[in-house]
């Protein structure tokens, strides 16, 4: 365990991220660093391609980051995910709600500073409930996805940070969470358009928010459930639309 003055104040003292430093087991080396970016790799363009179809490619995303964490980490892996606990409640909502006031800010700034681009998901809804059912439960894996692609590179940069570039813990979280947020914007490039000011700008400042959970409780649980709560929130608004 690092000093507990390397550790942000919003931090939870009592754990810390894995896999990024000498103290961790395992720890990230060259090798193990690439396999999870492969992996990463690998998984988004599969997604992209919409390999095995509507069923099979919301998968694709967790199937190989999730594989290159358990053949790394071995019986480490579940380092990723810890309990839920009564705190953990609260500082969901709060994100949540924070979220979607930041999306909202920066998605009105955006739009009226910039031509931009509809997500077509919000496009594809017909009004009809049975239709959609289907649809919101395909994105639990698919978010769960975006978590795994999102923390992944984060914890890869992170260590290079503090191992390779000689970084504080605090700087080196700073650096991960730029970077990370960027790829996940870049992750988003074809949802909308190619469109680099909506999906770098607009969604990169959003999955900030989103990293605030997982930073502070080293929780992929916590990230992740208020991604869903997020994107549910926006699908069920253009559903809602759709019925009108």
């Amino acid at each position: 365990m690092n000093n507990k003055s390397d550790f942000f104040r919003f931090e939870r003292k009592n754990d810390d991220f894995p896999f990024y430093s000498e103290l961790s087991s395992p720890s990230l080396n060259l090798k193990s660093s690439l396999i999870f970016l492969v992996s990463v790799a690998v998984g988004f363009a599969l997604f992209l391609i919409m390999f095995g179809g509507p069923n099979v490619q919301p998968f694709m995303n967790v199937i190989f980051p999730l594989a290159a964490v358990i053949f790394v980490a071995r019986s480490q892996w579940t380092s990723l995910f810890r309990k839920l606990v009564a705190k953990d409640i609260l500082l969901i909502l709060g994100t949540y709600v924070a979220n979607l006031i930041v999306t909202g800010i920066v998605g009105f700034l955006i739009t009226k500073l910039f031509s931009t681009s509809a997500n077509p998901a919000t496009d594809s809804f017909n009004g009809n409930f049975a239709d959609a059912i289907p649809f919101f439960l395909r994105t639990i894996p698919m978010l769960f996805g975006e978590e795994l692609i999102t923390i992944l590179p984060f914890l890869v940069v992170l260590s290079f940070g503090v191992k390779k570039l000689k970084m504080s813990r605090k700087s080196a979280i700073i650096l991960a969470c730029i970077v990370s947020a960027i790829l996940f914007g870049a992750y988003h490039l074809p949802t909308y358009n190619w469109n680099i000011v909506q999906a770098i700008l607009g969604i990169g400042i959003a999955r900030i928010v989103l990293l605030y959970p997982y930073l502070k409780t080293k929780n992929i649980w916590t990230s992740f459930i208020v991604h869903v709560m997020n994107d549910w929130t926006m699908f069920a608004l253009a559903f809602w639309a759709s019925t009108r």
